[in-house]
């Protein structure tokens, strides 16, 4: 009987995983149609991101370090957030969609389908330009951890995975929050941008902030536990408290926000009613 179980959730993880990539290669040949569109915004990322990065080695290059980080942590911190933030922008890039679903009632199809409800809303649009910028920031990842620029061990490097995947959850957590909000009053940029502000403040080491911003980075909308924790982690800077503490935190708003959509479903007011 066991087995049996095991075998169903097994073919059910299979067959959401096809839907998820054949709604990712729909929203990814749309934005290929538009290919100059594409290509400019794909440069605009890449400018920028070379631009912020040549400002950030001007700067903590002229002061020699920054809250006691030396220049090659800073720029791992800067990489670490590149990595994190483009990785749940590709994931859960359905949720700048949603608001139209709810607003034109196309969203009460996918509630009728055999789907998790909160499929589409998080996971229904994905965006081709984020991965492509993704690969590359990746490989060069991959190559600075490895040119000695810091010290990086296995064990580190480990913990560091499971801290990456739990951020993912905790950007789960948020963006279904947002969705929630978005079902409610039909509202969801405000908070999205909101979440971008904050995340944006973890481009630096959370550790040059005063304690009670520290405060609000992880108790609200907690940055420093979605990517300034696992970037410790990887230069082995975190005591196996904090480590307990983050998949606590994430935890916690999981299952909150999880409560929460499922309270948002009960007064969805659908197109029909």
């Amino acid at each position: 009987m066991e087995d049996n179980k095991n075998l169903k959730f097994q073919i059910s993880n299979l067959r959401l995983l096809r839907v998820w990539l054949k709604m990712s290669s729909m929203a990814a040949q749309s934005q290929l149609l538009t290919n100059w569109a594409g290509v400019m915004f794909l440069v605009g990322k890449v400018v920028r991101f070379l631009m912020f990065f040549l400002f950030l080695f001007i700067v903590v290059g002229a002061v020699g370090s920054l809250v006691g980080y030396n220049r090659q942590q800073v720029i791992l911190f800067f990489l670490i957030f590149n990595l994190i933030d483009i990785t749940t922008q590709f994931l859960f890039r359905g949720v700048y969609q949603f608001r139209q679903s709810v607003v034109s009632g196309n969203y009460d199809i996918y509630l009728v389908r055999p789907l998790p409800s909160f499929l589409v809303p998080v996971f229904g649009f994905m965006d081709i330009q984020d991965f492509i910028t993704l690969l590359p920031l990746a490989f060069y990842l991959g190559w600075y951890l490895n040119s000695g620029s810091v010290t990086i061990t296995t064990i580190n490097f480990l913990v560091f995975l499971l801290l990456f995947a739990n951020s993912l959850v905790l950007a789960f957590a948020f963006h279904l929050f947002v969705c929630s909000i978005c079902i409610l009053t039909t509202q969801i940029d405000p908070l999205v941008w909101i979440y971008r502000d904050l995340t944006n403040m973890a481009r630096f080491p959370t550790d040059i902030y005063q304690k009670g911003i520290q405060l609000v980075l992880t108790f609200t909308i907690p940055v420093i536990i979605l990517i300034t924790v696992p970037a410790k982690a990887l230069l082995g800077l975190l005591s196996w408290q904090m480590i307990v503490f983050a998949f606590l935190i994430s935890g916690i708003f999981l299952f909150g926000s999880l409560k929460f959509w499922q309270y948002a479903l009960k007064r969805y007011s659908s197109a029909s009613s």
